[in-house]
């Protein structure tokens, strides 16, 4: 038997059903991951999710899809297979096709990206990997090919929140299977 169980619909309680709906409208979708129902069970954890995605992953967002694809392959990076078929799914609807997808992860040196989204997309991906392993080198370069500080904090956010979705995601995941 599952740990834990999704928060059906019908019985969400008010707070948790405000943020289900906030998530919902922001993918504009009736359906969103089950993931969410299973915070669902703890309204504040919800809460904190949903309102750290929409403040640091913002839409409309100024790093187009190169944000999706660094979403992604964080996902990948992380083995979090809900976060990764989400990105998926998501660049897929905007017109990506599975083969490029499939390459992405495969080959993500070799991404069909423009020299501004590959250098978010690489750093984007190191702080979610390793932020320890950052120096002052690697902010003066993104300074240096043109990110303003404000951008480059936002890749961090951006980095920070896949991180968050990534850990969270999994354990709920594993959390709601029988082994």
């Amino acid at each position: 038997m599952p740990f834990l169980n999704g928060v059906p619909e019908g019985e969400l309680p008010p707070e948790a059903k405000t943020y289900i709906d906030k998530a919902k409208r922001r993918q504009r979708s009736e359906r969103i991951s089950p993931g969410y129902y299973l915070m669902a069970n703890h309204p504040p954890v919800l809460k904190a999710f949903v309102e750290a995605f929409d403040t640091l992953v913002p839409v409309p967002n100024r790093f187009g899809t190169s944000q999706f694809i660094a979403s992604m392959l964080i996902a990948h990076a992380k083995h979090c297979g809900p976060c990764f078929d989400a990105s998926r799914t998501f660049l897929a609807k905007i017109g990506v096709s599975e083969n490029e997808l499939d390459r992405m992860c495969e080959l993500p040196s070799e991404l069909p990206l423009s020299p501004r989204e590959r250098q978010f997309v690489d750093f984007t991906l190191r702080v979610a990997r390793d932020p320890a392993a950052l120096s002052s080198r690697d902010f003066q370069e993104m300074a240096r090919a043109g990110f303003t500080r404000d951008e480059i904090v936002e890749m961090i956010g951006v980095a920070g929140f896949w991180a968050l979705a990534t850990t969270v995601t999994t354990a709920l995941d594993k959390a709601s299977r029988e082994d």
